[in-house]
């Protein structure tokens, strides 16, 4: 083993001993709140910290050198994914890149479902005399006699909970699953039944404390996912546990203890103990739901991208380590195949779009773009590779919604003046950065204003926008240095808008190609969703050819969290997974990288349609 030094994480005063070698983001403890977009490569340049002295660090690295340039590396500005310690070293994280932990929009799910769950519990008075000659039976003899209901044993932890039981003739209380029989075994009279629905993010996590026999959603709680810290995307995640040696067993375990935390902070909302739930219902992509069930995921990152399995898991807690009683049966959705996971099939399921006599589209933007296209007559859905550029990752200036970030923009077509608007100024936050829709609204702006080109240029000589020497426009500035929160000025540069091309030109050519899959030339209703998706202004997303205008002649509805929503109807009612289960089956898939034509339409689409005078599109893009 090498030589250990003491690393010191400023404001927060956290220390910890590292072998040499180590980089800073690779050493820093959970809490530390260090963007890492690009899951470490170097690329994303938000994991910026302050690292002083530089002679205990090793000298900056290309991807420095490049994301960060000599003025800014002589003020002991490094990437915390690149800089390695070579001794002693404070490390401060300077308040304008620490990635904030606030949470906005995706826990506030509330109302009253239709329950019928899969689980329930059984109050058995004491018994009468006589036996049938064990334990188990007398239990399932007595359960029958009191509630009319038939129970049978076949977990191990229930058992062993009977067995050590003072007085097992004495009151009891079963908490009986329709598959997996009893899986949970008390004393006294318990009748509370909670279950806990749960949206598992890429980038939040939300969990809902849902009462089973009322169908009332008691309490809410959200967080960021931790597993951030190993890259924004999927594909970064599924490249750390191929090239890190326990990096599965790492990321199951950060979920897990997310879980625990979100599900203590619901329980002690409502004043109620963890051996109350008696399930969990539990939605996410294809990757998220594999890592939560600790199955390999290398295989969702190469052709043909095929999930383990594609059904339903009903796996215990117990065997995930979570913190409920060990047969506590928690359900993953199917998943329809390795990037249309069962956090799509959840929001199909809340919207009924299967059910439409009319077509109908939902369109789940987060970190990833899903398509679901149709009706009673059949469903057709794609992924689409927008990237987590609509939640701000990758953008220079980007950063999630919260506090001081950007969230709509107006530019005035005659003076040019910029009136942006800021999550929080109403409580003297300042601006920050961009968020998702503020992106979307600044690029329609600029478009309608004549900033912005066709091609994604900047056209020199116009009021913000700042060029190079040979007179090339390189990034139009928003917010001024001095009005900024960060001191620095808020910009989209031509980078940025190269990455917003290729989110919008993948979303736009899944959508009108869906459509011609299924033979549809326009949509009855359009349904936005998603962490990004909800939040939006639609009609930026159209005015830069991310929408065709097909996809929105018709209604056009905005749902929050139709996710969180699916997971709950699931853990109230055992009809609604019935349903998912013939979703799951009859849904056709559609690989959009197969389509013969997709490259040529996505090409197309990256680039920005004509506007009219009310900034429309002229004509309406392939």
């Amino acid at each position: 083993m090498g030589a250990r030094h003491r690393v010191v994480f400023q404001p927060m005063g956290v220390a910890v001993q590292a072998e040499a070698g180590t980089t800073l983001g690779d050493l820093a403890p959970p809490g530390i709140p260090i963007r890492f977009d690009c899951g470490g490569k170097g690329v994303c340049g938000q994991c910026r910290v302050i690292a002083e002295p530089a002679a205990h660090l090793s000298p900056p690295s290309q991807a420095e050198a490049e994301s960060l340039g000599p003025d800014v590396l002589a003020r002991s500005v490094r990437l915390a994914c690149q800089a390695r310690i070579l001794g002693p070293v404070t490390v401060t994280l300077p308040g304008e890149s620490a990635d904030s932990p606030e949470v906005r929009g995706k826990d506030g799910l509330t109302g009253i479902f239709t329950p019928d769950p899969m689980v329930q519990r059984l109050v058995l008075p004491p018994a009468a005399a006589g036996s049938s000659g064990c334990l188990v039976s007398d239990l399932c003899r007595r359960a029958l006699q009191a509630t009319g209901r038939r129970v049978f044993f076949r977990d191990g932890d229930a058992l062993g909970q009977l067995s050590r039981l003072d007085e097992p003739r004495a009151a009891l209380t079963l908490v009986s699953h329709r598959q997996k029989g009893v899986t949970a075994v008390f004393s006294g009279c318990r009748p509370q039944t909670l279950g806990l629905a749960v949206d598992l993010g890429t980038t939040t996590v939300a969990a809902f404390l849902c009462a089973l026999d009322s169908g009332r959603v008691l309490a809410s709680a959200a967080a960021l996912n931790p597993q951030r810290r190993f890259g924004a995307d999927v594909i970064s995640r599924i490249s750390f546990t191929a090239t890190r040696k326990n990096g599965l067993q790492t990321l199951q375990a950060l979920i897990v203890a997310t879980l625990n935390d979100l599900s203590d902070r619901c329980l002690e909302q409502v004043g109620a103990r963890r051996e109350s739930v008696d399930e969990l219902s539990v939605v996410g992509n294809t990757t998220m739901q594999q890592i939560l069930a600790a199955l390999e995921i290398r295989g969702l990152g190469a052709s043909p991208f095929l999930p383990v399995v594609r059904t339903p898991l009903d796996l215990r807690a117990r065997a995930l380590g979570l913190d409920f009683n060990p047969g506590t049966n928690v359900h993953l959705f199917p998943v329809a195949s390795g990037f249309v996971g069962g956090d799509t099939l959840a929001a199909v399921l809340a919207d009924d779009l299967q059910a439409r006599e009319t077509a109908g589209l939902v369109i789940d933007i987060g970190t990833n773009g899903e398509l679901v296209l149709g009706g009673r007559g059949g469903l057709w859905a794609a992924s689409c590779a927008t990237g987590p550029a609509l939640e701000g990752a990758h953008i220079a200036a980007g950063m999630r919604a919260v506090a001081g970030a950007i969230h709509r923009v107006v530019i005035d077509p005659q003076s040019g003046a910029i009136a942006p608007q800021v999550l929080g100024q109403e409580d003297g936050a300042r601006p920050r950065g961009l968020c998702g829709s503020g992106i979307i609204d600044a690029v329609a702006a600029m478009r309608r204003c004549g900033v912005l080109l066709p091609d994604g240029r900047l056209r020199g000589g116009m009021p913000g926008v700042v060029c190079d020497e040979q007179g090339i426009g390189r990034r139009f500035v928003l917010v001024s240095a001095a009005k900024s929160a960060t001191g620095q000025d808020i910009a989209l540069s031509l980078a940025d808008i190269r990455q917003i091309q290729l989110a919008k030109g993948a979303l736009r050519a899944g959508i009108t190609l869906l459509m011609r899959r299924a033979g549809l030339e326009r949509v009855a209703r359009t349904t936005l969703t998603g962490a990004f998706g909800a939040r939006f202004d639609w009609r930026s997303a159209v005015a830069i050819g991310m929408l065709p205008p097909v996809a929105v002649a018709g209604e056009v509805l905005v749902r929050e969290n139709l996710a969180g929503v699916g997971a709950v109807m699931a853990l109230m009612d055992r009809r609604a997974r019935a349903r998912v289960r013939a979703l799951a089956r009859s849904i056709t898939v559609v690989e959009l990288a197969h389509e013969p034509d997709f490259q040529a339409r996505f090409v197309r689409a990256t680039q920005f349609p004509p506007l009219d005078a009310s900034g429309w599109p002229v004509t309406a893009t392939p």
